[in-house]
């Protein structure tokens, strides 16, 4: 007869939940099995049951970061291409100023650059629908501009995360993100 399961798929939830409210409200150096097992009134034992350890553990605290990444760049595109761009940028700097610790998460553990196609395929499909839509200029090259994109946006998110954005910028970066795909527009007639 087979031992019956002491460690289930709700107390693995149940870890997961918890250590990440814990990484949400004070980082991943925070995490401690014994205190995150006793806070979920279990043992260490689980965790390394159902995790193998801190590194599994950190692994499905990554998947999970990485899911709600890419649930907050879910932008549905509307009738402007580059106001979608623009939205999708404001998108990504909100979810990364919402949860700041997650975000960190996901982009200190980049396993095989997840996180970098996660944040680059949506950036990707709108500058290339803003292309076709003659919004940006044929001549640009998506990915050049994808990644142009992404750095400005991640780097004023990182900047932003560490404090060290001067006073007042922090209601420019929609200007900002503005003069940028300004430099892509197509020429206008004389």
């Amino acid at each position: 007869m087979a031992r019956p399961k002491v460690h289930d798929e709700a107390l693995r939830n149940r870890l997961l939940d918890c250590a990440l409210e814990r990484v949400c409200a004070d980082g991943v150096p925070a995490l401690r099995l014994r205190s995150l097992a006793a806070e979920c009134g279990t043992s260490t034992t689980a965790v390394y049951s159902l995790f193998g350890g801190k590194a599994g553990l950190l692994t499905a605290l990554f998947d999970e970061a990485l899911r709600q990444f890419r649930a907050h760049l879910a932008v549905t595109p509307g009738g402007d291409s580059l106001d979608d761009l623009v939205r999708l940028a404001l998108a990504y700097r909100r979810g990364a100023l919402e949860q700041p610790h997650l975000f960190e998460v996901v982009f200190d553990r980049d396993a095989p650059g997840l996180a970098s196609d996660a944040a680059l395929a949506p950036l990707r499909e709108f500058v290339e629908r803003a292309i076709k839509d003659d919004t940006l200029r044929p001549d640009i090259d998506p990915s050049t501009a994808s990644l142009t994109l992404w750095a400005t946006v991640h780097g004023w998110v990182s900047l932003q995360l560490r404090g060290l954005l001067p006073p007042g910028s922090e209601t420019r970066f929609e200007d900002v993100l503005r003069c940028v795909t300004a430099g892509w527009a197509p020429a206008q007639p004389n």
